[in-house]
Parts: structure tokens; C-alpha cells; sequence
């Protein structure tokens, strides 16, 4: 059988190459939470820890990947997914292979769903986590993803 998981890691490395090129691996999907793996070889700095931008980067791509999901289930692919903000804070170093966990409110996308029906036009606040193992507080990320329809 296919694994679904990969089908839109394919996908997703298609739309925003970096992904690839970071290591990124798609592990869960779910309703409101997508898990994503993180290589530090790749992604470290100076000082042997995670670059500080790779570890924006992999927080926005779970996002993308979150909402990214969410879209073929509901069959939205029809709208624009775009990032129109975002703000991490950087609590701990990031010393190995890490992964991300962003998550969704399920109210916040129901409200989402009826802006989309209504003016073809909506945002969402994803946040995501870094962690390590059982360590989860490494860093905290908020992001506010668009989706807008193609349609004039």
C-alpha cells in the first residue's frame, strides 16, 4: 500500500525545495497536527547547533505541511497557501536531530472553512514546538498562513 505521508512530502519537496535540501521528513498527519524530522548535519551553525534560520524554516514547512494536508482533504486545492507572518522564540540550543510539531485549533479552522466558502479568502495562526525526544520547549513558533483562491 502507498504511504500517504509520502505522496505529500513529494509533493510539498516539489513546491518548496528547501524541504529536500534541509532533510525534512513528513512523519504524522493528522487533523490538527502534522510531525515533521529534522537531520541537525544539514541544518547546523557555527557552533554545532541548529541555525537558527533552519529552525524557522522547519517550523513554517510543518505548518505548510499541516494546512497543506488539511487542503487535499478537503478538497481546497484550488486556493493559494502562503506564510504571511511569523515569529519564533528561540528557547534552548538545538543539539541533534530534532522534529516539529505544529498544531491547529479545530474551532480556528472551522472559522477558516466559512471565510474560504464566503469571500475565497482566509487566515490561520499555526503554532509549532521543537523538541527532542521528550524535551519540548526547545522552540516556540507562531505563524499566520493565508489561503486565497485562485479565482478572480
Amino acid at each position: 500500500m502507498k504511504n500517504p505521508n509520502l505522496s505529500l512530502q513529494k509533493i510539498i519537496q516539489h513546491e518548496i525545495p528547501i524541504t529536500q535540501s534541509m532533510g525534512i521528513t513528513y512523519d504524522d498527519f493528522q487533523d490538527t497536527t502534522c510531525v515533521i524530522s529534522v537531520p541537525l548535519a544539514p541544518n547546523h551553525n557555527h557552533k554545532g547547533t541548529a541555525f537558527g534560520g533552519s529552525l524557522y524554516s522547519a517550523c513554517a514547512a510543518a505548518g505548510y505541511g499541516l494546512l497543506y494536508h488539511l487542503q487535499v482533504k478537503e478538497n481546497l486545492i484550488e486556493f493559494d497557501l502562503l506564510l504571511a507572518s511569523g515569529n519564533i522564540n528561540y528557547l534552548k540550543p538545538v543539539q541533534d536531530d530534532f522534529q516539529v510539531e505544529a498544531t491547529i485549533i479545530t474551532d480556528d479552522w472551522t472559522k477558516l472553512l466559512k471565510k474560504l466558502n464566503t469571500n475565497g479568502f482566509g487566515k490561520i495562526v499555526i503554532t509549532a514546538h521543537v523538541m527532542i525526544g521528550e524535551e519540548k520547549n526547545l522552540c516556540d513558533f507562531s505563524g499566520v498562513f493565508v489561503l486565497k483562491s485562485r479565482k478572480p
